[in-house]
C-alpha cells in the first residue's frame, strides 16, 4: 500500500467549516493542485453536512461549475452512504469528477479520502485518477460514473444566472480585463441592454479558469446585489440593528459581507442608490494610498469595540478581532476588522440613460472607480445578431424578413440619438412575442410588433420628456418601422405614467 503524499488533517485543521468563506479551503486546493497537475481554479471544495445538500454545494457555485475536480467534505459518517449516492447523481449530470473525503469520529477525528467518482473515461480522467491515487494513497476507491444520455449543455449558469456569450467590441473586453488586473474598483457604464452584468460574469468565468491571466494567484467568486434608492450607509457598509436577543448591535453591510466571504462584490444598477451620500469612509478606503484602516462603526452603542475596514497585503480577504491593549487603566479596546485582499474587487454597473433621472456619481466617487464604457453594438452588428437569433423561427420567411427589417429599423432609430440609444437585449425580446401572436388567425404583424414594443419599452418611454418622445415617435412612425401604430403606442403611455 502506498503512503499518501498529502496530510489531510494538517490541511483541514483549525477551519471553521460552516463559516461563509470562499477561501477557507485554498490551502487544501493549492497543495492538491501541485500533486495532481490541475490549477487551483479547477478544484472546488464544499462542506456537505447533509446528503440532501450535495447538489446545492457541488453545482450552484460559479466556481464549482468551472472546476474539473469537485471535493465534498463529509463531516458525519452516518451521512456518508446517502452522500455518495447524491454525489453519483451530481457526476452523472455534470460529467465532472468528484472526490469524497470523510471525517471519521474516533478518539482523534481524522479526514480520509474514500471515493473518487470519475465523470468520464477519457485520457484526462485516467490521468486524474492516477495522480489523485498517488497523492492520497491506493486505498482510495475509484469509480467511473456513466453520464446521462443527453449531453450536458455548454451554457454556463452562475449562481442561477444564465450567462450568454456576448457580441461586444473587443476593446471593451480588453479595457475591462486590464482594469480588473490593475484597479480595486471598476464601474461598467452604458445604456440598458448592452450586457454590462453579463460581461462581468464572463470575466468571473475567465478569472476562475485562469487567474494568472489577470495577474492573480487564486480564483474568485462573485456576490451580487442590486442597488435601491432606499439604501443608506447601513445597507452598503453596515450599521446598528436589533439582534435576536433584542439588543442593538452592528450588522455588516454588503461590502463587509463580501469581504468576510472573500467574494468580489457587484453592485448592479448602482445609479439607483445615492452612492455619493452613502459611501462615507469607503472613499478613503478605496483610494488605496495607505494600508491604514478606517472606522465604519461600533459593535454596539457605548461599546468601545471598533468596526474597521482595511486592506491586507495578501491575495485573500479576512475578518479578524484584535485587542488594542489597556493603556493607563482605560477600558479594554478591541477592534473587529474586515481586511480586503489585494485581489479583492468592487464592481458596479451604471445605467447611463437613467443617470439624469436617478442618482449621479460625484467627481470624488467617480475618481475611485475605473470607468469602462459599454456601448451598444452598431446597427449592422445588431442585424447580424438578430438574424442569428431568429434563424430557425417557426413563421414564414416573408413574415420573418418583414419582422426583422422593422426591428432593425427601430434599433437604428434609437441609436441615432445618445438620449435614446439602448442595448440589443430589449430589441431581441420583441420577435418572440410577435411570433406567438402570429399563431392566432386574423392577426397582422405590425400591430403585434407595436404591442410587444409597448410591453418591453413602455416604462422607459413613459419617463421621456415630451420633446424627446415626440422626436423619437416621429421617426418610429415611418412606414418601415411602426407606421401608424406609433399613435396607438403613444396613447397607451398615459396609462403607464
Amino acid at each position: 500500500m502506498s503512503n499518501p503524499m498529502i496530510n489531510l488533517d494538517d490541511l483541514l485543521a483549525g477551519i471553521n467549516h460552516p463559516a461563509p468563506s470562499a477561501t477557507k479551503y485554498r490551502q487544501l486546493e493549492s497543495r492538491l493542485s501541485e500533486l495532481i497537475g490541475l490549477s487551483p481554479g479547477k478544484i472546488y471544495t464544499g462542506y456537505v453536512s447533509k446528503a440532501g445538500n450535495m447538489t446545492v454545494r457541488m453545482m450552484q457555485s460559479s466556481r464549482a461549475q468551472q472546476a474539473e475536480l469537485l471535493i465534498a467534505l463529509i463531516p458525519y459518517s452516518l451521512e456518508y452512504a446517502g452522500s455518495i449516492e447524491a454525489a453519483r447523481s451530481v457526476v452523472k449530470r455534470t460529467r465532472q469528477s468528484l472526490l469524497l473525503i470523510e471525517r471519521q469520529d474516533d478518539e482523534s477525528p481524522t479526514w480520509t479520502a474514500k471515493d473518487l467518482l470519475l465523470g468520464s473515461d477519457d485520457t484526462a480522467s485516467r490521468n486524474l485518477k492516477t495522480a489523485t491515487v498517488g497523492a492520497l494513497g491506493d486505498t482510495l476507491n475509484v469509480e467511473h460514473i456513466p453520464g446521462n444520455d443527453t449531453e450536458v449543455s455548454d451554457a454556463l449558469h452562475f449562481d442561477g444566472a444564465f450567462v450568454p456569450t456576448l457580441r461586444i467590441d473587443e476593446r471593451t473586453r480588453r479595457m475591462l480585463r486590464n482594469a480588473i488586473a490593475s484597479h480595486k474598483a471598476i464601474m461598467l457604464v452604458g445604456p440598458p441592454g448592452t450586457g454590462k452584468s453579463s460581461l462581468v460574469w464572463e470575466v468571473i468565468r475567465e478569472v476562475q479558469s485562469n487567474p494568472a491571466a489577470y495577474g492573480m494567484t487564486i480564483s474568485h467568486e462573485l456576490m451580487t446585489v442590486t442597488a435601491d434608492e432606499s439604501w443608506t450607509v447601513r445597507e452598503l457598509i453596515g450599521g446598528d440593528t436589533v439582534d435576536k436577543k433584542g439588543s442593538i448591535a452592528f450588522a455588516p453591510g454588503y461590502v463587509l459581507q463580501a469581504i468576510q466571504k472573500d467574494k468580489w462584490l457587484l453592485i448592479d444598477e448602482a445609479n439607483r442608490a445615492d452612492m455619493d451620500r452613502i459611501f462615507g469612509g469607503l472613499l478613503t478606503w478605496l483610494s488605496g494610498e495607505s494600508m491604514e484602516s478606517v472606522t465604519v462603526g461600533r459593535a454596539a452603542p457605548g461599546d468601545p469595540t471598533e468596526i474597521r475596514l482595511g486592506w491586507t497585503d495578501t491575495p485573500t480577504s479576512i475578518r479578524m478581532e484584535e485587542d488594542q491593549g489597556n493603556p493607563g487603566g482605560a477600558e479594554q479596546l478591541r477592534t473587529t476588522e474586515y481586511r480586503a485582499g489585494q485581489e479583492w474587487r468592487l464592481l458596479g454597473t451604471y445605467n447611463s440613460l437613467d443617470a439624469q433621472r436617478v442618482f449621479r456619481f460625484g467627481l470624488a466617487l467617480g475618481r475611485r472607480f475605473a470607468q469602462i464604457p459599454v456601448a451598444p453594438p452598431g446597427p449592422e452588428m445588431f442585424r447580424e445578431i438578430l438574424d442569428e437569433r431568429t434563424d430557425s423561427a417557426a413563421i414564414s420567411p416573408g413574415q420573418m424578413k418583414e419582422l426583422t427589417d422593422r426591428i432593425a429599423k427601430m434599433y437604428a432609430i434609437h441609436q441615432a440619438s445618445p438620449d435614446t440609444a439602448m442595448g440589443p437585449a430589449l430589441f431581441l425580446s420583441l420577435p418572440q412575442s410577435v411570433m406567438a401572436g402570429l399563431q392566432e388567425p386574423a392577426t397582422t404583424l405590425t400591430p403585434l410588433l407595436a404591442e410587444s414594443y409597448l410591453i418591453c419599452f413602455g416604462p422607459w418611454l413613459a419617463r421621456l420628456d415630451d420633446a424627446l418622445l415626440e422626436e423619437l415617435g416621429s421617426s418610429l412612425s415611418s412606414q418601415d418601422a411602426l407606421g401608424e401604430e406609433w399613435d396607438w403606442v403613444s396613447h397607451q403611455l398615459q396609462h403607464i405614467r
